[in-house]
């Protein structure tokens, strides 16, 4: 498939970014810190949801 207009990889870059962002927050998180377990995991959850879509749209 040709991306004549550039949307192909101007999508890819983006949820690259994306995925890049939600782990670096992920990373961040401290165990003893003020997240809870709620946000640690919807947190966790947003991310593989991004990582499917990611692979879905290669």
């Amino acid at each position: 498939m040709e991306d004549e207009d550039g949307l192909l990889a101007e999508r890819r870059t983006l949820l690259d970014e994306i995925r890049s962002d939600v782990q670096n927050l992920s990373a961040s998180m401290e165990p003893a810190g003020p997240v809870t377990d709620t946000l640690r995991s919807g947190v966790a959850a947003i991310a593989d949801k991004l990582d499917a879509l990611s692979d879905l749209m290669r």
